[in-house]
């Protein structure tokens, strides 16, 4: 939908009766102060079109406004307006904060807002900018302006709007201001991370950056000791901070620790608690988003073990396990993905699992999707949160080159991933979390 939108920049009828007067007022000359008549003013964007990288806090485009001659009086109103050309439906201009400053006076607070278009028709996005006064001895205003996207508003792409400034009697100068909204450096503790342990039993942890071209940070060592563990999972994400994802983890005994989150950039992981034995019953352990778990049994029956929530750890972590179904040892590997599963075959083919809406822990996955061919080249797979899209996949070729397999957040789970190649040397390690 969001897509489709085409953004054209209009004057609307009927915002306010005596300063948008319709489409004849729109064309007619300009009456100032002096009782002459005049070709409106000019605004004039510096610079041209404003780039505004959502979730990255304000940035500054400045307007010039050149009055026609004669007009000596302040500026009553002033408006930007953008109009819909298609769907009117979305009404984003609660995701907009912006200051405005006038001939370089103080900054203050100036109102986005998306008229109701059973009343005013067509229009979809108003910013409001403040009265001015016109400096004595010259036919020059300056307004500079903020904008402020929320993160993921990217989808709102290129906007062009109209800007119109009145005095008592009327319009007195009209232009374009342009935007263009882009995907901003993610906050980190959005951005997930991805957790690696070499051959040598060490854990290390690549927090992810938000950047295409380099995705992840240089690695920190988290500690030593992890090949006492045959299977590690997370449950929930982890973040490059204020991490609050847990760990679990299976020592050669079959007894699962649970390691919480510490909220902590330098000790990601507060001390182990156990949570119990014998599993080692199980030839593939996953945790889900939320806190869940799922487990396939050597006959390759699938449970369910759901999570008892935030602050409850170790042995009281897990509700007892839920038969899900059989036939799991189709797949040789599972891997969460958003708040499901992904599961491929040895002959490469993988399914996406979503997870179910209301059918409870015995049915927590709706039917299984193909998604596609080819996984068998992977050597291992992982899902991760937010990357450079969520949710992501990081898969480990043989040769050891690391692909990142993102779905735009806005489009859902059911659209095709984009691939982004991260580079080799991932060889080093036998465990990717």
């Amino acid at each position: 939908m969001h897509a489709q939108l085409a953004l054209a920049a209009t004057l609307v009828a009927g915002i306010a009766p005596m300063a948008f007067g319709g489409a004849a007022a729109v064309a007619a000359p300009v009456t100032v102060r002096t009782g002459t008549t005049a070709e409106p003013g000019t605004v004039v964007q510096e610079g041209g079109r404003l780039t505004v990288p959502a979730g990255r806090g304000p940035v500054t485009t400045r307007l010039t406004v050149t009055l026609p001659p004669g007009t000596t009086g302040p500026l009553r109103s002033a408006r930007i307006t953008f109009q819909a050309a298609g769907d009117t439906e979305s009404r984003p201009s609660e995701q907009f904060t912006s200051t405005c400053s006038v001939n370089g006076g103080a900054a203050a607070s100036c109102a986005w807002f998306s008229p109701d278009p059973e009343t005013v028709d067509g229009t979809w996005l108003v910013l409001d900018l403040p009265a001015a006064e016109v400096p004595a001895g010259t036919s020059t205003v300056t307004y500079d302006i903020t904008v402020a996207v929320t993160e993921g508003m990217e989808w709102l792409s290129r906007l062009s709007g109209t800007v119109e400034l009145h005095d008592a009697t009327g319009p007195v100068a009209r232009g374009n201001m342009a935007l263009d909204i882009v995907p901003g450096t993610i906050e980190a503790w959005h951005r997930s991370s991805l957790h690696a342990r070499d051959r040598d039993g060490v854990l290390w942890q690549y927090d992810a950056t938000g950047r295409a071209d380099a995705p992840f940070a240089k690695r920190k060592r988290v500690g030593g000791g992890w090949n006492v563990y045959t299977a590690i999972t997370k449950l929930d994400r982890t973040t490059a901070e204020r991490n609050e994802g847990a760990l679990v983890a299976r020592d050669r005994n079959g007894v699962l620790w649970y390691y919480p989150g510490n909220r902590r950039p330098d000790a990601p992981f507060k001390p182990r608690e156990r949570v119990g034995g014998g599993w080692n019953v199980y030839t593939s352990i996953v945790g889900l988003s939320g806190g869940d778990l799922v487990a396939r049994d050597r006959t390759g029956v699938l449970w369910f073990y759901e999570g008892r929530g935030p602050g409850v750890t170790g042995a009281y972590a897990f509700h007892p396990r839920v038969r899900v179904g059989g036939g799991w040892n189709a797949y040789s590997a599972i891997a969460s993905f958003g708040e499901g599963l992904v599961a491929h075959t040895a002959a490469g083919r993988q399914f996406r699992y979503e997870k179910s809406d209301d059918r409870g822990p015995s049915a927590p996955f709706k039917p299984r999707r193909e998604v596609g061919g080819g996984w068998n080249r992977y050597t291992a797979l992982t899902g991760m949160g937010l990357v450079l899209e969520d949710p992501s996949l990081a898969a480990r070729t043989a040769d050891g080159k690391l692909v990142v397999y993102g779905v735009d957040r806005w489009k859902g789970n059911s659209d095709p991933y984009r691939p982004r190649p991260v580079g080799g040397g991932w060889n080093i390690y036998d465990t990717l979390v």
